[in-house]
């Protein structure tokens, strides 16, 4: 059984799990676009066709809210990244707080990057993550978000699988945005294949569907996340780090 809950002393590591549920079907008029992925299946004449809706249990939730501090320090978290406010999201840093695991680190390295030419990215990361729901760190005084990223994945290779990070995301017969949907699938673990046109072909965890997801619907168990940390009292953003 792998892990990724996160040790902020000595760095981190990995978490992971699996299992699914399929709920009843649903008509291709009903069906919404994905809560994450850019896709959206909906067309103007759209047929009465019934597709099953294949649910796995990674729907993002918050552990947080209870904790002590949290709620007033989500508060200028999200603040800082809507205004994309690079000096204010250093000062919810740690002096320390990791950037990635070759080093880098530090409030002026944080804002530095934010306001390079990466720095659209990793807004835009920042964005997704806190969309994604804040998970309890085992040691009791710390979080990380996305929520996702504190799940036990089970025996999955967390370089191999992908979250389908969305309500209801087409699971298409071919690469393309045209294709027939064979299925809706919601946070539910896929293995991935190669990439094509900006689809990956998947099979999903405990499902016999296999097909093609849109690139955009899917995130990796590795991809950014924040950690943050209690300490005498006060929150403080620890790490954000993508990789292993």
């Amino acid at each position: 059984m792998r892990t990724f809950a996160p040790v902020l002393a000595a760095g981190f590591l990995l978490t992971g799990c699996g299992q699914t549920e399929e709920q009843g079907a649903v008509t291709q008029a009903e069906v919404a676009p994905a809560l994450v992925a850019d896709e959206n299946i909906l067309s103007s004449s759209p047929p009465k066709r019934s597709f099953p809706v294949l649910t796995g249990p990674y729907a993002p939730r918050d552990e947080c809210g209870s904790e002590a501090g949290w709620a007033v320090f989500a508060q200028r978290l999200a603040a800082a990244v809507k205004a994309r406010d690079a000096a204010g999201l250093a000062t919810l840093a740690d002096p320390a707080i990791v950037l990635d695991f070759g080093g880098g680190s530090g409030r002026e390295e944080l804002q530095r990057r934010l306001r390079g030419d990466s720095g659209r990215e990793l807004w835009a990361e920042l964005d997704a993550i806190l969309r994604l729901g804040c998970a309890k760190g085992r040691e009791g005084d710390n979080v990380v978000l996305p929520w996702f990223f504190g799940q036990d994945l089970g025996e999955a290779d967390p370089y191999q699988v992908l979250l389908v990070s969305g309500d209801r995301v087409p699971l298409r017969v071919a690469p393309d945005p045209s294709a027939e949907v064979i299925a809706l699938v919601a946070w539910h673990l896929a293995d991935a294949a190669e990439e094509r046109a900006g689809f990956r072909k998947v099979s999903l965890k405990d499902e016999e569907a296999k097909g093609y997801i849109a690139s955009t619907a899917l995130r990796s168990p590795l991809d950014y996340r924040l950690v943050a940390q209690r300490r005498d009292g006060e929150w403080r953003l620890m790490a954000f780090v993508a990789g292993d």
